[in-house]
């Protein structure tokens, strides 16, 4: 199946052309920014995008209603048409909840989140193909190998704490009031996340037991 997702092209059934190229466009960002490659999920998202063409035809539709000659302001949009406005919206809202596309809404599933994390690792692993990372097999701290054109290095990981996503200096600027929590989130879990829960999970598991500099007030994003 995995050879078919990745073949996998936006049909835009039931819209016209210039309508099909902008949800092409819309479908393939989408893809790219969530990282959507279940084949379920693709087929989903072409629903999405075309709910979303929808809704802009709805919009054009009461766009080109003329004047109330009698007071000369815009006519109100028919009520057959204020509906199909709010049905459709109802379908692109519920269609986003089931891709996950909702950024700034909390997600207790913690099953989910390792999941998206593993599949951001898999495209970070295509596009640095000049390090690899492992356990050390003695002290079970992360180790990060560097290849070298004859050999690899092997060094210390610069984003582990033992086996903990972390590092001391981006802990300390941020204890300093240099950066913000968020900033921190976002360098070490990717620019997309809104959330800053891992951070104040390192705060009560790793960097309260383990302070590095504890001198200056702590900044929220």
């Amino acid at each position: 199946m995995t050879e078919n997702i990745g073949q996998y092209k936006f049909k835009g059934t039931g819209l016209n052309t210039s309508e099909r190229n902008l949800a092409r466009k819309r479908f393939n960002k989408y893809r790219t920014r969530y990282h959507i490659d279940n084949l379920s999920d693709l087929q989903l998202l072409e629903e999405l995008v075309f709910a979303e063409s929808l809704q802009e035809r709805i919009k054009g539709k009461i766009g080109k209603l003329g004047k109330n000659k009698a007071t000369g302001l815009p006519e109100v949009a028919p009520a057959h048409l204020q509906k199909l406005l709010s049905d459709n919206l109802e379908i692109i809202l519920i269609l986003k909840d089931k891709l996950g596309l909702f950024e700034t809404k909390k997600d207790d599933d913690n099953y989910k989140k390792f999941k998206t994390l593993g599949k951001k690792f898999k495209i970070w692993l295509k596009e640095n193909q000049g390090s690899r990372s492992f356990p050390c097999p003695h002290c079970q701290k992360e180790v990060m190998l560097k290849i070298k054109t004859d050999a690899w290095d092997a060094l210390k990981h610069p984003f582990f704490e033992d086996r903990i996503l972390a590092n001391k200096h981006l802990w300390k600027l941020y204890k300093e009031g240099k950066i913000a929590k968020l900033d921190v989130a976002k360098v070490l879990l990717g620019e997309e996340v809104e959330s800053t829960d891992y951070i104040d999970w390192l705060e009560e598991h790793i960097y309260r037991l383990n302070p590095t500099d504890n001198s200056s007030p702590d900044k929220s994003s």
